[in-house]
């Protein structure tokens, strides 16, 4: 007998069911597999959006953080003490006649360059000249006089004397002769006793004409006495130091510069009555009776604190910054530092010479400049900005973005030099490590600098392998 079994209507066979295989669950029970799975998937996917969600918190953190931090740096340091100073001249004078008088012509203005011995100005001394001329035509009478002197008489002049001469011996021996007569007459009583007196005298005077006339030629002979001849020689003197005199004014006469350099100011115009005055250092403190003031070179004057001042020694090198030019660096070098202080707005301070290098062209007398005395330099040295560092009871250290933990730690470090806002690390830090410029918002700094001892603490007691 063959069995036959249903055959579905579309033809496909029905396979036949083991007697093992588990009949089909119904109601709850068969519908908890699947829930149970679900949760188990909704418990997973919350818990990877949590984690997910934190880490992108935690980088939204740290970025927040990393950029309230900067970096330490590797950089070129040099020690920089900066100070203010003002140009001015090496050597400055106010030029002014030696005698009053009214300025006649002005040949320079303001701005102008001169050189040594040029003539600045002329005053009005009109009655000088007069004055030389009458001086120089007393020294010629007084030089031809003497040359006659010394010379001694022309020949007509002695012959003129010697005829004199004799003449009066003559009339000496016509007297001899008259007095010989008359002495005859009166022995015979003929002429009376007072006419040989007369004759008598007539005699003497012809003497004394005679002796005169020898005096005279022989004076004549000799030459002027030395007397003579020494108080011409004197007069001579006298009148030539007079004239001496009256070309020395006016020769100051015309206001010559004492040196090469710039007339920085002009006081006087012409017609102007100006007067002698005393040199000053500033063109400011000048009289208004002067006629103008020179100088020469420039220089520029620092003013050091005293508690600075062991930075500074003659011959460091100096960048000059004009406030007007404030990008143009002029440098220079240390000239001499005064050996004495003074009170500035009741700053103790001592003033520095600096000498400009190549290139100050621009600077001029009175300008303010900044001035940065170099000192010791530091290659390679490790930096941070000088705002990142903290002074805490006595140690200073920094807040560093731990790079691990990605929180804000306190670093006790060692610092070397400042400048320009920047400050050297000596230790603590290493090279590329962040640092923080100011107190993380929620970060207690008593909280992190307790917790780095705690470490430290920690670190010195456990035993090493």
């Amino acid at each position: 007998m063959i069995l036959r079994t249903n055959e579905p209507q579309t033809g496909s066979p029905t396979p036949a069911k083991s007697a093992d295989q588990p009949l089909p669950q119904t109601g709850s029970h068969n519908r908890g597999l699947p829930i149970g799975w679900i949760l188990v998937g909704i418990l997973l996917a919350g818990l990877g959006g949590g984690i997910l969600v934190q880490r992108q918190l935690r980088q939204q953190t740290a970025q927040r953080l990393e950029r309230l931090t900067v970096p330490v740096q590797v950089t070129d340091l040099a020690q920089r003490l900066r100070v203010s100073g003002q140009v001015q001249p090496i050597r400055q004078v106010n030029v002014s006649p030696r005698e009053s008088g009214r300025l006649a012509e002005l040949l320079v203005d303001q701005g102008d360059e001169v050189v040594a011995g040029q003539v600045l100005a002329r005053m009005d001394y009109g009655d000088l000249a007069s004055g030389i001329r009458q001086a120089q035509a007393r020294i010629q009478e007084l030089q031809a006089r003497l040359a006659e002197l010394q010379a001694g008489e022309r020949p007509q002049v002695i012959a003129a004397a010697q005829a004199r001469v004799d003449a009066a011996r003559s009339q000496v021996r016509l007297a001899e002769r008259e007095l010989e007569r008359i002495q005859t007459l009166v022995q015979q009583g003929v002429v009376a006793r007072s006419e040989l007196d007369q004759r008598l005298a007539r005699l003497e005077q012809a003497q004394a004409d005679w002796q005169a006339a020898q005096q005279e030629l022989e004076r004549l002979r000799s030459g002027s006495r030395p007397e003579t001849l020494q108080q011409i020689q004197a007069q001579i003197a006298q009148a030539e130091a007079e004239l001496a005199q009256r070309q020395s004014r006016l020769a100051e006469a015309e206001i010559r510069a004492p040196f090469s350099g710039v007339v920085v100011q002009r006081f006087a115009e012409v017609g102007s009555f100006v007067t002698p005055t005393t040199a000053a250092s500033d063109a400011t403190a000048a009289s208004s009776s002067s006629i103008l003031a020179l100088a020469q070179g420039i220089e520029v004057r620092a003013e050091v604190p005293e508690a600075q001042i062991a930075q500074v020694r003659v011959g460091q090198p100096v960048e000059i910054r004009s406030l007007a030019y404030p990008d143009r660096v002029v440098q220079g070098r240390v000239k001499r530092i005064a050996p004495a202080t003074v009170v500035v707005r009741e700053v103790t301070v001592f003033r520095v010479m600096i000498e400009p290098e190549a290139g100050a062209d621009f600077l001029r007398t009175g300008m303010n400049v900044s001035v940065d005395f170099i000192g010791e330099r530091q290659p390679q040295a490790l930096t941070v900005p000088s705002v990142a560092i903290l002074r805490e009871q006595g140690q200073e250290g920094v807040i560093l973005l731990d790079p691990r933990t990605q929180r804000p730690v306190y670093r006790p470090v060692e610092t070397g030099l400042t400048q320009g806002g920047i400050t050297q690390v000596l230790s603590g830090l290493r090279a590329g490590d962040r640092v923080f410029t100011a107190l993380p918002p929620g970060v207690n700094l008593e909280t992190l600098i307790r917790q780095e001892q705690n470490r430290s603490e920690t670190a010195q007691i456990k035993p090493h392998p």
